[in-house]
């Protein structure tokens, strides 16, 4: 690992972003087609968050996520709203995965490292749509890292209530069961099926997370 390499993609990305708020990181899967219902409901999201001010951020690939950085630039060129933005953080593999065209603001990486460290940076919340590994592997990181408290708690939203079903049933029946994870680690992962739900979980969030809160 080039160690130069990887500090150059980390400050550059920290520094892209330090100035900009209200981002919400969209994972899913770069395999997803344009045809499939799971791109058209991501777009859709995407445009709805874009209609209540955020930025959003994806993989910068194709697929789900070419569908989320659509969604943010539809909603832009509709409304002319320059107060968000659609933010891509690439990676360069093998098979030369492309930046899709609804990137403004791209971001190029060599290193997952350094990446996925560029992605927690300042995100509001997270969204996990449908995925393969590599959107696995993106939950699975930030689960530990809040649930370590090694980032601060914010929403993590699994967007496809039937395509996450069986992983939380897992989680529930055996893990938890298990006493691999607790249940308050369980209670990190939130499920919902269209943007209005996104949204009321995004709110009841900043209301219980308010300092002026009482339960």
């Amino acid at each position: 690992m080039d160690l130069e390499a990887l500090r150059q993609e980390i400050s550059k990305g920290l520094h892209t972003l330090e100035k900009l708020e209200n981002i919400i990181t969209i994972f899913g899967g770069a395999r997803v087609s344009k045809n499939h219902s799971a791109y058209h409901k991501t777009q859709a999201l995407a445009y709805t968050l874009g209609a209540h001010k955020y930025s959003i951020m994806t993989g910068g690939g194709p697929g789900i996520m070419e569908a989320a950085n659509r969604g943010l630039m539809q909603y832009k060129q509709e409304s002319k709203d320059s107060s968000v933005f659609s933010i891509g953080l690439n990676i360069q593999l093998p098979h030369e995965q492309k930046i899709n065209p609804y990137v403004e603001i791209p971001l190029e990486f060599q290193n997952f490292f350094s990446r996925k460290l560029v992605f927690s940076y300042n995100s509001t919340a997270f969204i996990v749509a449908m995925g393969g590994y590599g959107t696995l592997d993106e939950l699975s990181e930030v689960l530990v890292q809040i649930a370590t408290g090694k980032h601060k708690r914010i929403p993590i939203i699994l967007y496809g209530k039937d395509y996450w079903s069986g992983l939380l049933a897992w989680l529930q029946t055996t893990l938890l069961k298990e006493e691999a994870i607790s249940k308050e680690e369980l209670e990190l992962l939130a499920t919902a099926d269209n943007p209005n739900e996104v949204l009321e979980i995004l709110e009841n969030f900043k209301k219980s997370d308010s300092p002026h809160h009482t339960s």
